[in-house]
């Protein structure tokens, strides 16, 4: 393929290459006429591909653009133009900063059950709202899963999408995929539709908590022989979302768990949490990573230590049937005799979805709140200093409604009171933690908990420049899915700490009663933010503002 021009129809400025695969790569670019970054995939059609087949890439390659373009909605990656010039196709897509699911898996390892719960959760919906547009997606897998750097959980790639009433579709696109995560009924005779998108689904969350899809073996043609003829390797680390596994894992399509039982599935095996589960894109290291968060810190709730939660007993699966026999050994043949057309489809497409075409993990909440329970950034610290130092005897100021806690910045710390202890955190910072609380990490958040009581710390070494904004779109955002239930916001508003900062404070209902959360997102330099997530009962949240008031004057970020 011939260098890519610097310019693209006199319009897009080509920047870093992001990311590359089988079927092209993906370019960081400058929309010259709106003033915003994009995504910009350029297609490359495989060199051995000729005739039919080039045109059979080339129309799945609009279908792609034309599916993901009918689509509105936040877990699905937007494409904004298509361009044909010069014998090239590029799709102008949003360019979201992120990691893949994939990605994720390979540097970090398996996720816990809740967090690939919350991520089933999302995917789940832009399934859903996808099916509803007439557009299936076909090939969901983990390489296909975005965590994006401001929370959202997307999903990308949709270049062997089926759309209904499209002309375009032909036999020849029946078996493209990626074997792991095919549906018995996609592998054995094509049928594709929300259903067979739904094992795919369920094929991704296994591996996500597992490292591996349900059938993997060594050769692609073993793959198809035990999707086609064994049941899933029994998963060893899914806990709470071993039901939703059962459940999306069944042979039998007409035996699986519809989209609707998926989703109580899925909330179930979340329940016991007062938010959303956070997969954190960017874990916190010892030195920078090159490409942080891009927002002001903010921790989700966490999983309430008063709520238990439920698992529901998923059915069993259905026996297959002689009829059913008959057709799973037709599968394996008719696998075995097309192992060399999906061996091919899948080298085209499987890498299709670079993962700088957007970027992925949970959207945050601003101020102050933690995965578990707080809401702040999650990212490599940076070892600026902190402009100015909270006081030692910080003043808490009421809002109009409800009693709250803020702190004004001036030089000093408060003396450490009896029962409290100074901790020490591996990235820098430190802050007053009541003794005895236990410590816990999801990601990069860093939670404390006890006495009913939690506090959470995450942070950011690419903080945005207004800590209101982006706390109210993050609130928006997160209300709208439902994450605080019986929502009521108290305010969002500037607070004077360090050189900017904002605080988000809310009441919700929990399982364990109406809880009060104050969320503090905060920048102390141009390359280090924080959020700070504190969270009680709404009964004793006056009685606890002079600790959250201590805290906030006792923190101090990294190189301070």
């Amino acid at each position: 393929m011939p260098d890519a021009p610097t310019l693209i129809a006199g319009r897009y400025r080509l920047g870093d290459l992001l990311g590359q695969g089988g079927m092209g790569r993906v370019w960081r670019a400058r929309d010259e006429t709106l003033q915003r970054d994009v995504a910009i995939k350029e297609i490359e059609v495989p060199p051995d591909l000729v005739g039919a087949d080039r045109d059979a890439v080339q129309r799945r390659t609009l279908r792609e653009a034309r599916a993901a373009a009918r689509l509105n909605h936040p877990g699905v990656v937007q494409v904004y133009d298509v361009l044909e010039l010069d014998g090239r196709t590029w799709i102008v897509m949003e360019y979201v900063p992120s990691r893949t699911l994939q990605e994720i898996l390979t540097a970090d390892g398996p996720l816990e059950p809740r967090q690939a719960a919350q991520i089933g959760l999302d995917l789940l919906l832009a399934l859903r709202a996808a099916n509803a547009a007439g557009v299936d997606h076909r090939d969901v897998k983990p390489a296909n899963v975005l965590i994006a750097d401001d929370g959202r959980v997307m999903l990308t790639d949709f270049g062997i999408a089926t759309i209904e009433g499209d002309g375009l579709n032909t036999s020849s696109d029946m078996l493209i995929g990626s074997p792991g995560y095919l549906s018995p009924e996609r592998a054995g005779h094509g049928t594709a539709g929300l259903t067979s998108d739904l094992w795919s689904l369920g094929a991704t969350l296994y591996a996500a908590v597992e490292g591996r899809p349900p059938f993997q073996r060594p050769s692609m043609v073993a793959t198809l022989t035990a999707l086609a003829t064994a049941e899933p390797d029994p998963p060893r680390r899914a806990g709470v979302l071993r039901p939703v596994l059962d459940g999306l894992l069944r042979k039998d399509p007409a035996a699986r768990a519809d989209s609707d039982e998926a989703e109580q599935l899925l909330r179930t095996a979340l329940s016991g949490s007062s938010g959303r589960a956070v997969v954190t894109p960017r874990p916190v290291r010892e030195e920078a990573e090159p490409a942080g968060r891009g927002h002001i810190p903010a921790p989700r709730p966490p999983s309430d230590p008063l709520d238990p939660g439920t698992v529901a007993p998923a059915k069993p699966p259905s026996a297959p049937s002689p009829k059913r026999r008959r057709l799973i050994t037709a599968a394996v043949v008719l696998a075995v005799m097309l192992s060399a057309v999906v061996w091919l489809a899948v080298r085209t497409t499987s890498q299709s979805s670079a993962r700088s075409t957007t970027s992925t993990a949970a959207p945050a909440t601003p101020s102050a709140a933690p995965s578990s329970a707080p809401s702040s950034p999650a990212s490599a610290p940076s070892s600026a200093a902190a402009t100015s130092a909270p006081s030692p005897s910080p003043s808490v100021q009421p809002s109009t409604a409800k009693p709250t806690a803020t702190t004004t910045p001036v030089a000093g710390r408060p003396a450490l009171p009896g029962g409290w202890r100074d901790y020490r955190d591996e990235t820098g910072f430190s802050i007053y933690v009541p003794a005895g609380w236990k410590r816990s990490q999801e990601g990069s958040i860093v939670y404390f908990r006890g006495d009913g009581r939690v506090l959470g710390i995450d942070q950011s070494d690419q903080p945005k420049s207004n800590p209101v904004a982006d706390w109210r779109g993050q609130a928006d955002y997160r209300v709208a899915r439902g994450d605080f239930p019986d929502y009521d916001e108290i305010r969002l508003v500037s607070v004077p700490y360090f050189r900017k900062a904002a605080d988000w404070e809310f009441t919700f209902r929990s399982g364990s009663g109406r809880r009060h959360v104050n969320n503090r997102g905060f920048v102390v330099s141009s390359s280090q933010a924080y959020g700070i997530y504190w969270q009680t009962s709404d009964a004793e949240w006056s009685a606890a503002r002079p600790d959250l008031a201590l805290i906030f004057a006792s923190f101090r970020p990294a190189g301070s």
